[in-house]
Formats: C-alpha cells, structure tokens, sequence
C-alpha cells in the first residue's frame, strides 16, 4: 500500500487575521512547517502556530531561512559552512524549545527558499545542516528535496530523511525544479496540480519541462497556497487516496 505526507508551509499562516482560515487546511494536513523569525514568523506567531497544530496532533517541523524578510528568502547568500551551521543551530533550537515549553515536540526539519534549493546542490551546505541538526537532536527529521546532495549526506550521517516532491513546481528533465524566474516554471491550473500530485503519490515519476517523464522519491508532498484553491485541493486528494488504497500520514 502506498502512503504519502503532506506537508506545507505556513508563511500565510503568520497574520494574526489568517490564522482561523489556516486552522481549516490542518484538518487536510499532516505536516505543518514554522517559519523561524529569519525570512518570516516571531516569537508570537509560532506559539500560536505551535499550539494550533498541537490541538490537531500534526507533525510541526522547523523551517529556517535566510536573514532575508525583505526578499523572502529567496536570494542567496553565499555562506560558509560554519554560517550555515550557526543559522540553522539557532533557528531549530529556539522553535524545538518553544515546541516543547509548550507541551509538544518538534518531529522534522525543513529548510526554506534559497537556503534550500543550495543546500540540495552543495555538499558543504549540506553538510553543515545535517551538523546543525543532529547537534540539537538526533531523532529530527530531516525533509529535503528528492534525490538531492542533502539527502545523500543526512543518510551518510544516519540521520532520517524524508524525500520531498512538489504539487505544482515543474521539474527539469535532471530532476532538478525549473527556477521561478523561468516561464511556466510553476503550475497554476488545478487539474495540472493535481494529475501531477497523484502521479507523484502513486507512480513515483513525474512529467518534466520538455515532456519526458522522469523516477523521484516520494516521501512527502508539498502544498503551497500560493497556487492552488487550498481547501478544495486537498478535499479531492484525500478523496482520491481513499478511491485508489493510498493512506495519508504523517511520518514519525
């Protein structure tokens, strides 16, 4: 039997105005991601990200970034591995203690923007947030994108992965995802998020850029809200799990 997480960040979550709507969507989810003041989120936010999630009993997973709130995260910086390990060491550690003060625990982390799509592809990076992981606590989970360097080197260094695709990103035929800044990079149309979605879910492939189809590790599927009727989305994907013997859970 097939089984799928599902996993999203909640960067929209962070006002406190949205945070009833964003409660709605944990009823779909089983992974939630929490900003950790760097690119987004503070102290009060993820308390209260933290309890909401803890009343629904979902996985809550650390999601660092760059010091970049004014660009989102999403430009580089070029650190060094000693930077990048002092970023993601203080940014777990502060929403793992808040997890636990608050009576729960942290299950995974989860790196954002720039920070990950370099992690994937740099050795030294990942070596240095696979470093920064561990020293805080072993038994984290580390979500990172399918087939990358960072999960070559978290298994090299005994630590779990969870291989991450996405719903509504484009893949290059090398597995790769298509930068945002190229055109149709991302998919907007619902009925292309989800055909991509269940073909992930449930063959391990999907269809790239140029029209070729290519293998990928499955463990857990991202959700943006950015692109996507959220709620409806996910309503008709738990429907299509059901119809077609895939269980969705989270990953312990």
């Amino acid at each position: 039997m097939v089984s799928i997480d599902i996993n999203c960040d909640m960067e929209e979550a962070l006002r406190f105005d949205r945070l009833t709507e964003q409660e709605e969507i944990l009823n779909y989810l089983t992974s939630i991601n929490i900003p950790c003041g760097f690119h987004a989120g503070n102290p009060h936010t993820i308390s209260r990200i933290l309890e909401i999630a803890m009343n629904h009993q979902i996985n809550v997973g650390a999601h660092p970034g760059y010091p970049d709130p004014q660009s989102f995260g999403r430009r580089s910086m070029n650190l060094s591995m000693k930077e990048a390990y002092e970023l993601v060491l203080y940014q777990v550690a502060a929403v793992e203690g808040m997890a636990r003060a608050l009576g729960g625990e942290l299950n995974h982390v989860k790196l954002h923007g720039a920070f990950y799509m370099e992690a994937a592809e740099r050795p030294d990076l990942s070596e240095a947030v696979v470093r920064a992981i561990m020293d805080i606590n072993e038994d984290l989970i580390l979500y990172a994108f399918s087939g990358s360097s960072l999960v070559q080197v978290a298994l090299e260094h005994g630590l779990q992965v969870a291989e991450e695709v996405f719903a509504d990103r484009v893949y290059l035929p090398n597995g790769r995802l298509a930068p945002r800044e190229m055109e149709g990079s991302v998919l907007f149309n619902q009925e292309d998020i989800f055909k991509q979605a269940t073909q992930l879910i449930l063959e391990q492939k999907v269809q790239t850029i140029n029209g070729g189809t290519i293998e990928v590790a499955a463990d857990t599927l991202c959700i943006y809200r950015e692109n996507v009727n959220t709620i409806s989305f996910l309503r008709d994907l738990h429907q299509w799990a059901r119809e077609n013997d895939v269980v969705i859970e989270p990953i312990r």
